[in-house]
């Protein structure tokens, strides 16, 4: 990976910088993905309730969440083995409180809510610590999804692998 590219290679603290929709071309899967979100929205009218799991290319599927918007949380309704790995086990039913520091899961959260508030898709650079001190780079998609067609009460979240850093916090 070229981290320096992706501008990745060190932090401070946490991160969130949200890009231009117009980078996404930058991220060839993340912009797959988007493309088969958008063509589904366009063509029903509404937002759709999920995504064919066979339309994400499968080396983007570990690295997925599925995600139920609660006024005070997102709660994970679905993971990708490798999130599940990174966090210790099973992620179902946990809230972004359970695996983010109490200042960067209102960032998170902060972002969710607002993709469901305006239906706009959002594609961000993150950095932060998890919990566990394992730090985390990565670009990440954020995409609304409706269990109706017209609330936007779901979110899908696809990390970028090509773009994803770990490693682990010293303690200080």
């Amino acid at each position: 990976m070229d981290a320096q590219k992706h501008g990745l290679t060190s932090f401070q603290s946490s991160t969130h910088e949200e890009l231009p929709l117009a980078e996404m071309s930058a991220y060839a899967d993340l912009q797959r993905v988007h493309e088969v979100w958008s063509e589904l929205t366009n063509k029903k009218g509404h937002f759709p309730a999920q995504l064919d799991p066979t339309s994400v290319p499968v080396s983007l599927l570990p690295y997925m969440m599925l995600l139920d918007v609660e006024a005070d949380c997102l709660r994970v309704r679905l993971a990708g083995t490798r999130v599940c790995e990174e966090h210790g086990g099973e992620m179902r039913g946990r809230t972004t409180d359970d695996f983010f520091k109490p200042e960067d899961g209102k960032k998170v959260l902060a972002a969710g809510l607002r993709v469901a508030e305006t239906g706009e898709p959002s594609l961000a650079r993150k950095s932060y610590i998890a919990i566990n001190g394992r730090r985390w780079s990565y670009v990440r998609m954020i995409l609304p999804l409706s269990s109706d067609g017209v609330k936007r009460d779901r979110l899908f979240k696809l990390l970028d692998p090509a773009t994803l850093e770990m490693t682990y916090q010293a303690e200080a």
